[in-house]
């Protein structure tokens, strides 16, 4: 009896381990992940939603073009607080050094609003009214995506 009521401890202990790991290990997807699922989302809903072949076409590649811009964008930010970092550990660098730094962090950041502004505006201009109410969604979800995975480096 003694025997049974052993095993049926260590089978509920092992049990509640198996729970307990299973409910802590959280499958937390990557930001990036996240985006490049919203991006796809979003041409998926282009696809459905434009019927003219060469607007379709161009439309995705627009998407395509954003998508690529975000990412570069992405790399240039971890490059930027890298440096950051680096010129904030040298007690010799000059104040003029680091202005210099700061205004080109300010002029990059500029050129890069100013070009994904222009890819988004290209991407309004290709589709309908109707087509970008149909998508509307998968594009804020998008968007939404890439501000998350920006924010998260």
């Amino acid at each position: 009896m003694e025997g049974n009521l052993a095993k049926l401890r260590n089978a509920a202990a092992c049990a509640a381990v198996t729970l307990l790991t299973i409910a802590c290990a959280k499958n937390q997807v990557a930001p990036v992940d996240v985006e490049y699922q919203a991006f796809d989302d979003l041409r998926a809903d282009i696809r459905a939603v434009i019927d003219d072949p060469a607007r379709e076409e161009e439309a995705i590649r627009i998407v395509n073009v954003l998508q690529e811009d975000l990412a570069a964008l992405r790399t240039r930010i971890e490059a930027r607080k890298l440096r950051t970092r680096e010129l904030n550990a040298d007690y010799d660098v000059t104040r003029a050094e680091l202005e210099a730094f700061l205004e080109n962090v300010a002029t990059e950041v500029y050129e890069n609003h100013f070009r994904v502004a222009e890819t988004h505006r290209a991407l309004m201009s290709t589709i309908t009214a109707q087509e970008r109410d149909a998508i509307a969604r998968a594009h804020t979800k998008a968007m939404k995506a890439a501000i998350a995975t920006i924010q998260s480096i």
